[in-house]
């Protein structure tokens, strides 16, 4: 486990410098991106404005929030820690992001439009994601608001994010008239592999810990006390204080990592073979759900919620008694299901259909 890769200090002289040059990068970037799609100069030059000056203000307001300085007059040394969790969210991203345009390219869909939604899709799904776990979660957060946004520590909900990133993608194929099912078979095997990439960032920072398994089990992980799996546990006294490491529990991060990793390979596999649009999509909803329910039954952290807490204590560790996750992957499937029926059979009544 690593959960912090690098930690990068700028010293309280270099404050201002530091702030103006990361903000001039991300406008500068954003005005070379739009020059090369033929975006005409002095357009260009407002959006190197508009960019530079809002990276800015974020950059002030996010120093000013977690680290309770002001960039313009920097009272010590600011120390930025690169969370390997969000360089591993980050990555996954990107690689999902790269790969669904070059699909869409190979299969003669329009690449531009794919990265505008991959885009829109990544802030709906930090959006939805972090929504969830709040929601699950809101008797920790009612009294640390400011914790709400430390989301590089851990407490993002794959479903919220998905949830929150279909809603997003039907709103934006309907305004730019995007074949739905046509682009979600482009980039529904790609967000396996981002997955996959999340939950080793997952492993690394000792978030969504499994539960206790046997010492001599080969793959047992112990987190240290850095971790968020070691807090939850010192804090519902499964360990003593002091204690180096969690007890052993089952490294559910890397179990859902693999099985995702396959999953890509499959659908990239199948890619060939599919019989119709939105086959992929419906193949990835109808593997994925099994396989996060099944990942749920060896979770250990109880935070993530469960559906019939509120009946009371007792209910709390009944079988019945499922995670969110676990109720959500039901409909998952069952959209999936329903997916594959009303395409499949939408497929065939159109060739049946067809002169012969």
């Amino acid at each position: 486990m690593l959960p912090v890769v690098i930690t990068i200090t700028i010293p309280a002289a270099l404050g201002i410098p530091a702030w103006l040059l990361v903000s001039l990068v991300s406008g500068g970037w954003q005005w070379r991106s739009a020059r090369m799609a033929g975006m005409k100069p002095n357009e260009a030059l407002k959006t190197l404005a508009t960019w530079t000056a809002g990276s800015a203000v974020v950059l002030y307001a996010a120093v000013k929030l977690l680290g309770g300085q002001n960039i313009l007059h920097l009272d010590r040394p600011l120390a930025i820690p690169i969370h390997t969790y969000g360089l591993l969210v980050a990555g996954g991203f990107l690689v999902a992001m790269t790969l669904a345009a070059r699909t869409a390219q190979r299969v003669g869909l329009d690449k531009d439009k794919v990265l505008d939604l991959s885009f829109g899709i990544l802030v709906a799904a930090m959006i939805g994601s972090r929504l969830l776990f709040i929601i699950v979660n809101w008797d920790e957060y009612a009294h640390d608001l400011a914790g709400i946004f430390e989301f590089w520590k851990g407490g993002l909900v794959f479903y919220g994010g998905f949830i929150g990133a279909v809603a997003f993608s039907v709103w934006y194929m309907r305004k730019h008239e995007m074949r739905f099912f046509e682009y979600a078979d482009v980039m529904g095997p790609t967000v396996a592999i981002g997955q996959a990439l999340g939950r080793l960032g997952c492993f690394s920072a000792g978030c969504c810990w499994g539960g206790a398994c046997d010492a001599h089990y080969v793959f047992a992980a112990r987190f240290p006390p850095e971790s968020l799996a070691y807090q939850s546990q010192a804090a519902n006294h499964l360990i003593p204080a002091g204690a180096v490491s969690t007890i052993p529990i089952h490294p559910t991060q890397l179990y859902e990592a693999l099985g995702c990793a396959l999953l890509f390979l499959f659908l990239t596999w199948w890619r060939s073979r599919k019989r119709f649009h939105g086959e992929l999509l419906a193949l990835y909803l109808m593997l994925y759900a099994p396989l996060r329910a099944l990942v749920e039954t060896f979770r250990g952290d109880e935070e993530r919620g469960r559906v019939f807490n509120f009946v009371g204590s007792w209910a709390r560790h009944a079988w019945w008694n499922l995670s969110t996750s676990e109720l959500i992957s039901v409909g998952i499937f069952a959209a999936g299901v329903a997916v594959y029926v009303v395409q499949s059979r939408r497929t065939a009544s159109v060739e049946s259909a067809l002169p012969t």
